[in-house]
């Protein structure tokens, strides 16, 4: 006689969130040229759960200047491109 595993009686299998980032970080030290590396950008990476696992969500940050167009000012035939602010 055997019984089968339902849903109510299954383990969970995955690991949470914060086990997984916690085996993420593997190097404990401070690193020595943080400028040039990016190790301590794993703590400031985004996480989301998801059924099968969890996964990084890699997003990058940007900045535009002005509304992305062009200035200038023509006097006669004489054209000058004022620099973006």
């Amino acid at each position: 006689m055997s019984v089968e595993a339902g849903p109510e009686n299954r383990a969970q299998q995955s690991l949470g969130t914060a086990a997984a980032r916690n085996l993420t970080s593997t190097t404990k030290s401070v690193p020595q040229m943080q400028e040039i590396t990016s190790r301590w950008l794993l703590r400031m990476l985004p996480w989301v759960q998801v059924q099968g696992g969890t996964y990084r969500v890699n997003r990058r940050l940007s900045y535009s200047v002005g509304d992305g167009r062009i200035t200038f000012v023509q006097t006669g035939e004489r054209v000058a491109v004022i620099p973006a602010e």
